[in-house]
């Protein structure tokens, strides 16, 4: 469901949307929307193209959609408070990656202001956000480079997301710690990881993205990359402590 801030929307007057910074898109809903004064709709189609931009990888305008996002509805700036937990999901998935690209302190500002929602939130829902809490945290020890850690969390949450079947964030995460372990040199570790979130993305319908990948695995593998099903020999055994969440790993009884 939606949550919104303490204070509703202000009856007396509409915000305003600085124009200027929606043509970049060069979208005509966004225009549109941005020129009729229409919030919900506005909200509605910059989630949904900060949501396309990151699956696609497109990592550039996704930021430029979260920074939009931001601006109108997680600032308060222009009088409104309003976001969902997918649009703070994905806030943090992309500036935890600008940040580890740039160095830039704002991204990880607003990286450790959305965990804390997300961490907040999965008090009253397990179901519904453990495995988001669990690929933040995964993000966050990613960028504080402390890796060992980030592995544990990278699989903690795909097996959260395919015990809770939310099949295309099992995707996301997979694909996600396939990116790790390849910038680690874990090679054969992160093909069967992309392997895995190929195969949760055409299962989700998602057809296009699962080839985006399969595309990139071909680039970075070689042309006489074959696909197979990735094996699954770990158990993930969460651990909570106070004011820490680690995980362990071992392998499966024979």
């Amino acid at each position: 469901r939606e949550l919104k801030g303490d204070e509703d929307f202000p009856e007396e007057e509409e915000p305003s949307f600085p124009l200027d910074k929606v043509k970049f898109v060069n979208n005509d809903d966004i225009m549109k929307a941005a020129l009729e004064r229409d919030q919900a709709k506005f909200h509605h189609i910059l989630s949904y193209r900060m949501f396309k931009a990151f699956v696609c990888r497109d990592m550039e305008s996704a930021l430029k959609f979260a920074d939009l996002h931001f601006e109108h509805f997680l600032t308060g700036a222009l009088g409104l408070r309003y976001a969902t937990i997918y649009n703070v999901f994905y806030e943090a998935l992309i500036v935890f990656y600008f940040m580890r690209q740039t160095g830039e302190e704002r991204y990880w500002v607003r990286g450790e202001s959305a965990l804390h929602n997300i961490r907040e939130w999965s008090v009253h829902s397990d179901w519904n956000f453990k495995n988001k809490l669990l690929l933040l945290e995964a993000e966050m020890h990613y960028t504080q480079k402390d890796f060992d850690k980030a592995a544990l969390c990278y699989e903690a949450s795909i097996r959260a997301a395919q015990e809770h079947q939310f099949l295309h964030e099992e995707a996301i995460a997979s694909e996600l710690a396939g990116i790790f372990f390849l910038e680690r040199g874990l090679h054969q570790k992160s093909q069967s990881f992309f392997e895995h979130s190929i195969k949760c993305y055409e299962k989700w319908g998602a057809s296009v993205v699962a080839k985006r990948i399969e595309d990139s695995i071909r680039n970075e593998f070689g042309s006489d990359y074959m696909r197979h099903e990735p094996t699954d020999d770990l158990r993930m055994v969460y651990v909570d402590t106070p004011g820490e969440h680690y995980y362990k790993k071992r392998q499966l009884d024979n």
